[in-house]
């Protein structure tokens, strides 16, 4: 299990709701008298990785099983389940219970749903004929700490629920999570969102404020003074895009999960080598990978007392391992090829070289990235591209004109793909080109493109993909210092309403329209410490875009303190990997 973020120094006591959830999962495991076995689901045992240690819960007469469709091999008589509300693992359990029942094993179940129960799992189970054998409750765990400045709600498939299969849910457990934030730390008093989910959050927040209102007297003044809600949707090009800090480009080599990178193809670093609380780390992790190298070798040199010698010759070997995979001409290509599409300065070039790759057999999840990135900055995919198609006879059914389009890509990587590129096209993000495209307008608007980035003394947002600033964060940045009504016209060319609301002791919210005074600045707390905004991303932020925001963060004069909640750590790969499915 990875080791627990050290949140002392966090601007918001971050500790005292992992301190709580700890408690909670404590007290479910104490009133189970006697000595247990905890069957976890595999992805939720690295949330609790980080809010209770293994021994810990040893410590509780406890043994630890993850859950899969293998029986439970224990002698303990009590078998405690901690799982999310997914239908699927409902029949993993009742299986269990099946095979125990057939082996006569004499044994008492308990299920603890996270964060809540649902219906539907809990219908499963009598249909199986096993429910009347489970004590069923829930583990109320909404949120997780990451590290000081980054709380996680670990609702990996939120994107694609919303975007492809219209499921909504994971929208309540995000205002769910929020509204149980505002129980510690009072009412937020202001909101801005961007985006159909966003909006869709603000609204379900303001609604469980009715029902079960936060109690605004008992508190002095709220802790957290504004909310944004950035929609995944309102800037699908920033996650298609190599991410170039050092903490993003470890990502996007070995993927990075709840803190910790899982996997290396370096040698030199084994798995899981380092960790969000590893104090080197978080000096260069927000660098610009091109000035890390040398940051590296300058405090190798100097060898503060501050880091050990093993903690610097291990970076100093990821380091070179990464400059290894930076180097290589087919990373260069691609990087080329981002930015070429993001100036919007030659698309047949670009459109020339992913058929380039698809003809080579590159892995489809490299090929269906850059694809998302033309289709997203091109608002489709050009007509012109298909003219060559109509001629071509297929027997496919139903299937519209993208996927003839795509018939070179199928036939290289499968026709079970097309599932996948249906889902694709949901979501809006695979689509033909029926109008011209707003993204040089977008650009220049929001200065996107950022001439001569200074990545060593960066003065912008910019240096984390080295010229080109997220769009995600520039409206951030904008939501904070202004508010939406002096960018109204701008946001009108991005995916999704915004809306804007004030709240107070309680109030109703009035709409954008009719808010009064929603721009204002937003002043330092009482106590003199600075302003608190919670920035939240719907479906997903990279590590460069949190990079972006702790660099604007810092800036001298700067006025508010973030704290980044997300429903997930994304990346290209692992964004687009949500939409994969396979038939055949």
């Amino acid at each position: 299990m990875a080791q627990i973020p050290n949140l002392e120094n966090s601007s918001l006591n971050l500790k005292s709701l992992r301190d709580q959830s700890q408690r909670d999962l404590v007290k479910i495991l104490k009133d189970i008298r006697g000595k247990k076995c905890l069957v976890i689901e595999p992805k939720l045992g690295g949330s609790l990785s980080l809010i209770i240690q293994t021994s810990l819960l040893k410590e509780y007469g406890i043994e630890l099983r993850h859950l899969s469709a293998e029986p439970v091999q224990t002698d303990c008589t009590k078998v405690v389940y901690l799982v999310p509300s997914q239908r699927d693992l409902m029949k993993f359990i009742s299986s269990h219970v099946h095979n125990d029942i057939s082996k006569g094993f004499q044994r008492e179940y308990y299920i603890y749903f996270v964060p809540c129960r649902e219906i539907q799992c809990e219908r499963i189970l009598e249909e199986e004929k096993v429910h009347h054998l489970m004590t069923i409750g829930e583990y109320p765990l909404y949120v997780v700490p990451l590290d000081e400045d980054i709380l996680s709600f670990e609702l990996d498939l939120a994107f694609k629920e919303c975007q492809v299969d219209g499921d909504t849910g994971s929208l309540w457990h995000i205002a769910k999570a929020i509204h149980k934030l505002e129980s510690s730390f009072g009412v937020i008093p202001n909101v801005r969102a961007k985006g159909k989910s966003s909006v869709l959050v603000a609204d379900i927040l303001n609604r469980m404020q009715t029902e079960e209102p936060v109690n605004s007297s008992d508190m002095a003044i709220p802790e957290i003074s504004t909310l944004v809600l950035i929609d995944r949707e309102v800037d699908m090009v920033t996650p298609m895009c190599s991410q170039l800090t050092y903490e993003g480009l470890l990502d996007e080599e070995n993927q990075a999960a709840h803190g910790v990178f899982t996997k290396t193809s370096s040698p030199s670093c084994s798995a899981g080598c380092f960790r969000f609380c590893d104090k080197l780390f978080k000096e260069i992790r927000d660098l610009n990978f091109e000035v890390v190298v040398q940051v590296l070798r300058q405090k190798a040199t100097s060898m503060k007392q501050d880091y050990t010698e093993m903690t610097t010759t291990r970076h100093i070997n990821l380091a070179q391992h990464l400059s290894t995979f930076t180097s290589k001409p087919s990373f260069l290509a691609k990087l080329d090829m981002e930015h070429t599409i993001i100036e919007a300065s030659s698309y047949d070039i670009c459109f020339e070289y992913i058929e380039e790759m698809i003809q080579k057999q590159e892995p489809l999840i490299n090929v269906l990235r850059l694809l998302i990135l033309f289709s997203v900055t091109n608002s489709g995919l050009p007509k012109k591209h298909f003219d060559y198609l109509r001629q071509v006879v297929y027997s496919i059914g139903t299937f519209n004109l993208l996927f003839l389009f795509l018939r070179e890509l199928l036939h290289s990587y499968g026709f079970e793909h097309m599932t996948t590129l249906n889902n694709l096209e949901k979501a809006g993000l695979f689509k033909t080109q029926e109008s011209k495209s707003n993204w040089l307008m977008v650009k220049r608007a929001l200065q996107l493109v950022v001439e001569d980035a200074d990545t060593a003394n960066p003065n912008d947002i910019a240096y984390v993909f080295s010229g080109y600033a997220p769009p995600s964060i520039r409206l951030v940045q904008h939501a904070i210092r202004s508010g939406w009504r002096p960018m109204e016209e701008i946001l009108k060319l991005l995916p999704g309403p915004h809306t804007e609301t004030k709240r107070g002791g309680f109030t109703s919210s009035p709409s954008f329209d009719t808010l009064q005074g929603a721009s204002s600045g937003i002043d330092k707390m009482a106590d003199g410490r600075r302003s608190l905004v919670l920035v939240v991303f719907v479906g997903g932020v990279t590590f460069a875009e949190i990079s972006a925001l702790r660099f604007f963060s810092a800036q001298e004069g700067m006025a508010y303190d973030l704290i980044i909640g997300t429903t997930k750590i994304v990346n290209g790969h692992t964004l687009a990997e949500t939409f994969f499915e396979t038939f055949g």
